[in-house]
């Protein structure tokens, strides 16, 4: 007869309970950590690279780990930019791009920070969006995660044992990997999800069209916020005077001026944008570029899937412009150029964006 195994007392039972827990946490744990999908402890091993998992959990580990000279950092008007474009001799020989979708300066502060720390750093490129001036005080910002600004603690725990971490981001970073070809180049690319064309872009606008026109809100309604908005990009700019700053103002389409127009708030966004541009101009390291008077880009609605979202060759444009030195302002032009764009906004037949 063979001999009957004893039943296992509560101790026991307790004790091969905590044991196959505590391998399960260190097995997870050591998976997160060398995997690493948000970038936090280390530079991509195994030939991995730093593809799309979420941006506001990656780009402070990405800034801190990688190595680069040159920074894309900007909202979803820079998500469709190559990074390699920009590995061009030009602009420099290794590019990061750090995209916050929707980001505000509470957003930016952070990565700009880190990325300012970076002593190899000789370029950044800066998405310079009009609505930072106005909204930059939103409480609909989603800020980045306060432990992944922070150097590795205890707190990490809310990133290595992460339900989504270990179920979705983790895996999703391998398959991206391979989905990719491992490369980055696609990282936060999101030109070939959508339609564009007047009827995409129309039909995203057109509902929420405001059918009357109110009156000029006061030319300097913006003046304290653009002075706030000046006040933190001085900090950057000037903490950093060996670094380039292409600062630059994306071709929103004509409808978003409409949207202006109708807000009566044309004058004071056209002033506010006067404000910025003349102090931000007065460094010698920075250098502004301009897109949102390019009339006959603007005006072609089959660019933009809605008022403001343009395609990826819009991005290719803006990079060879930077590249070669075009549609960039200067103290001489930038006032001219910002004067002309009041006079087109304001005397455009805007109907005839819908016929």
């Amino acid at each position: 007869m063979g001999v009957k195994a004893l039943p296992m007392n509560s101790k026991q039972f307790t004790q091969k309970a905590v044991l196959y827990t505590v391998a399960v946490l260190l097995f997870f744990t050591a998976a997160v950590i060398i995997i690493d999908p948000f970038v936090r402890y280390h530079k991509p091993w195994f030939g991995l690279a730093p593809v799309e998992t979420e941006e506001r959990s990656a780009v402070i580990g990405m800034a801190r780990n990688l190595d680069y000279d040159t920074a894309l950092v900007g909202s979803s008007m820079s998500e469709n930019f190559i990074d390699s474009w920009f590995e061009d001799g030009v602009f420099g020989e290794h590019c990061l791009k750090a995209p916050l979708q929707g980001g505000f300066m509470v957003d930016y502060e952070p990565l700009l920070e880190e990325l300012t720390d970076q002593p190899n750093l000789k370029n950044l490129v800066f998405c310079l969006d009009n609505y930072l001036i106005d909204q930059m005080e939103t409480t609909n910002s989603i800020s980045i995660p306060d432990y992944f600004v922070k150097e590795p603690s205890i707190t990490d725990i809310y990133y290595i044992l992460n339900k989504s971490t270990l179920l979705l981001y983790l895996p999703m970073y391998l398959i991206n990997n391979v989905r990719e070809g491992f490369s980055d180049d696609n990282a936060y690319v999101w030109a070939d999800r959508y339609e564009y064309s007047k009827y995409a872009a129309r039909a995203e606008y057109l509902p929420k069209r405001r059918m009357d026109t109110l009156p000029d809100k006061p030319f300097d309604r913006l003046f304290d916020k653009a002075d706030k908005l000046i006040e933190q990009l001085n900090y950057f700019v000037e903490k950093r005077p060996d670094v380039t700053f292409y600062l630059y103002a994306p071709p929103y389409s004509i409808l978003f001026w409409d949207v202006c127009v109708r807000e009566g708030t044309l004058t004071s966004e056209i002033c506010a944008l006067e404000r910025l541009y003349k102090e931000l101009l007065s460094h010698d390291n920075v250098r502004l570029f301009y897109f949102q008077n390019d009339y006959d880009l603007i005006t072609d609605l089959d660019h933009y899937r809605d008022y403001s979202h343009y395609d990826q060759g819009v991005n290719r444009f803006m990079y060879e412009a930077m590249r070669d030195g075009e549609w960039e302002l200067t103290p001489e032009n930038y006032y001219d150029t910002l004067l002309d764009m009041f006079y087109f906004a304001r005397d455009y037949n805007y109907e005839q964006c819908f016929h």
